[in-house]
């Protein structure tokens, strides 16, 4: 078999970067503003092109270095078109390229669809990686018209939608000079709900850098804030990142509310498809929550519950795959500084 010749190239140029991930199937974590975001977090962005005469392959490298050394990850990448073995061949050698270039003790990548897999074989080295850093499933919505958005959603969730107007929830799009008030809903959330957030600058560089792509959604009952939500446009798609709720208002329903502005923004926009972002990597209940009646919060659970009542079709991410340089420093990195995407 006659192996086709693979160009390799770094893309410096945002448009013709993101026309790339488009065409190649990629979302929001590939594109030029993701890797300008996480560049002010801590984080450098390099983006490769491949081509040959089959097809186009491209993923974008966020590197984070320490103590001499980096760990390179892709998030939800990388992405092809058209796949085939000369384009994994040419993707791992400009990897180990840049890696010896950045001194890399390892090489972590969440593809984002079995194309983005083909790139990875076992044969060239791949291994599957016990780093999970995002979400394995999410769900994504059909965007269309009111009736349609809600048609698709469960009985439930379509009335606590029209509850939370009929006792008196209205919906606004903030401004980014009030994340202080979404970043002190979102710690209240945070607290309630038992996880971890990023400090208050990194949501405001968020807006920041996706500018009228992204938006701020508030929930209020009369002049309180009840819930709010953070979500991002990037080609088709909006991508629901970040939401928050007050305890004393949540018989109110203001994040059905928030929600419902959301679809609506994303609609608005020209976007096809809403992603609720992150559900639990199976349908089943957890044994705690079947024990407690479902009452219980566990992992993502509870919003799974929320979530999966405004419709949508599940989608399940191909594992995650790694090369491993340094086995030792990678081992010790894992004890004291794991990743966050």
């Amino acid at each position: 078999m006659v192996r086709s010749l693979v160009h390799v190239r770094y893309v410096d140029d945002p448009e013709a970067w993101d026309a790339l991930v488009v065409r190649c199937g990629g979302r929001l974590l590939q594109s030029w503003r993701w890797g300008s975001f996480k560049a002010r977090h801590g984080w450098h962005a390099i983006r490769l092109a491949l081509q040959n005469g089959a097809g186009v392959a491209v993923a974008q490298v966020l590197l984070r270095r320490s103590y001499g050394v980096s760990v390179m990850y892709i998030p939800r990448g990388p992405v092809a078109d058209v796949p085939s073995t000369d384009l994994a061949r040419g993707f791992r050698s400009a990897i180990d390229q840049l890696a010896q270039q950045e001194r890399a003790i390892a090489v972590i990548a969440e593809p984002e669809d079995e194309r983005g897999l083909e790139l990875l074989p076992s044969s060239l080295g791949w291994r599957p990686t016990p780093t999970v850093i995002q979400p394995r499933r999410t769900l994504r919505i059909r965007l269309g018209d009111d009736q349609q958005l809600l048609s698709q959603m469960k009985p439930k969730t379509r009335y606590n939608v029209r509850l939370a107007f009929r006792r008196g929830i209205t919906t606004r799009h903030g401004s980014i000079e009030e994340i202080p008030a979404f970043y002190s809903l979102l710690r209240e959330t945070a607290q309630r709900d038992g996880f971890g957030i990023h400090r208050l600058h990194y949501f405001r560089d968020l807006l920041h850098v996706f500018g009228d792509d992204a938006v701020l959604l508030f929930a209020e009952l009369g002049d309180s804030l009840a819930a709010a939500a953070v979500v991002i446009r990037f080609g088709q798609e909006a991508v629901y990142l970040y939401g928050a709720s007050r305890t004393e208002f949540q018989r109110h329903m203001p994040a059905y509310a928030v929600q419902w502005a959301a679809l609506q923004w994303a609609r608005d926009r020209g976007c096809e498809w809403y992603d609720l972002w992150g559900i639990p990597d199976s349908d089943d209940p957890p044994p705690e929550a079947e024990a407690e009646g479902l009452n219980v919060r566990t992992g993502l659970w509870g919003v799974y519950r929320f979530k999966i009542g405004f419709g949508g079709q599940p989608y399940t991410f191909p594992s995650g795959r790694e090369l491993v340089r340094h086995p030792f420093l990678v081992a010790l990195w894992r004890r004291l500084r794991p990743l966050r995407g």
